[in-house]
């Protein structure tokens, strides 16, 4: 039931707008610099794990020649627990001082880049003289920001180096396409806007998209984690370093289920404002439609994943699913002719 829409107004402050643009591009710089710190981060991992692989293969041969084919329990085995490339995962996994280093360099850009990406939304909120999400491009680098905010808080207790770059680059996609595609000068609300259920509604879709962000990378990164514990590369990667299928399923459930009812509460704020704004609580217009079309399909993964005997690849593929309705919803809903209706506030 977002973005909306910002008329030009005279009334805004144009120096605030125009430091709101400064930082905003300074935050680009500085998450481009942490995009590429965190596939460098990456790349030590994945180096890290080609000698453990080899000092493996020199150990089963060892004790084929010695004492017979090594049987999966033992310590030669390329299954076994003690094995980086193994289903035992981050236990297996010892980091090497250089790799840490630079993902924690990586993730410090990151602190800094969010700064900067907050500080450019607080200025064009200031610059306005209201909540800065008026329109798509407001939207979206709000967004933005909740997405490596809710990153940066949850990453270093977390030890997500390795997630980094799967949050940072559609971060900094966004913004590329904020600026190019989706810049709307500063200026007032529609009548019909200016009621706090703006700051409300919209401030809580900001922290849902956010979780839900997090929870399909992860959820992506589950499903190629699956498929490389199932049939083992001959030489591993970056990959074999991350947590277990498992752990990394457990973890985007974590997040989607957050992520779920943060959507739920946006779904019933957005019909108290309808009702408020037209009179009715569901008008079936698309943007409405949509986010309940989000809501049934994370439901159904919510009530898949909790069912006995699911298959969790299956589930993991319907949350998914539910955050290509996301992408849907913020994107073509809101630019494409066909799915105008009253929420037809992108600015555009």
């Amino acid at each position: 039931m977002t973005p909306t829409f910002a008329a030009p107004a005279a009334s805004a402050n144009l120096t605030l707008a125009s430091n709101a643009n400064m930082a905003l591009y300074a935050s680009m710089i500085v998450y481009t610099l942490a995009m590429l710190m965190f596939t460098w981060h990456l790349a030590a991992r994945s180096a890290q794990m080609a000698p453990a692989r080899a000092v493996d293969r020199e150990a089963v041969l060892v004790g084929s020649a010695g004492e017979g084919p090594a049987s999966p329990g033992s310590a030669a085995s390329p299954a076994s627990p003690a094995s980086p490339a193994g289903p035992a995962g981050p236990s297996a996994f010892h980091e090497s001082a250089a790799s840490s280093q630079r993902g924690n360099i990586a993730l410090m850009l990151t602190y800094l880049a969010t700064a900067l990406l907050v500080a450019s939304v607080v200025l064009r909120g200031f610059a306005v003289g209201r909540p800065p999400w008026g329109n798509m491009f407001e939207f979206a680098t709000a967004a933005a920001a909740a997405v490596g905010l809710t990153y940066s808080v949850l990453a270093k207790r977390n030890s997500w180096q390795w997630l980094g770059v799967f949050v940072v680059t559609p971060v900094l996609l966004v913004l590329g396409l904020s600026l190019a595609v989706l810049y709307t000068e500063a200026g007032e609300l529609m009548p019909a806007l200016k009621s706090y259920w703006l700051a409300i509604h919209v401030g809580v879709a900001f922290l849902a998209v956010a979780f839900f962000t997090l929870g399909a990378a992860i959820g992506a990164l589950y499903l190629i984690r699956l498929r490389r514990e199932e049939k083992p590369p001959a030489q591993p990667g970056f990959i074999e370093s991350l947590p277990t299928s498992a752990a990394l399923e457990r973890t985007a459930y974590s997040l989607n289920m957050v992520a779920f009812i943060l959507w739920t509460f946006t779904l019933i704020a957005g019909s108290i404002w309808a009702k408020q704004a037209w009179g009715a609580y569901w008008q079936w217009d698309p943007k409405e439609v949509w986010t309940f079309v989000i809501w049934t399909v994370y439901a159904a993964y919510m009530h898949g994943r909790a069912t006995a005997g699911m298959d969790l690849r299956k589930s993991t593929a319907i949350a998914l699913a539910g955050f290509a309705c996301v992408i849907i919803n913020f994107t073509l809903v809101n630019l494409v002719t066909t799915f105008v209706g009253m929420h037809n506030y992108s600015g555009m």
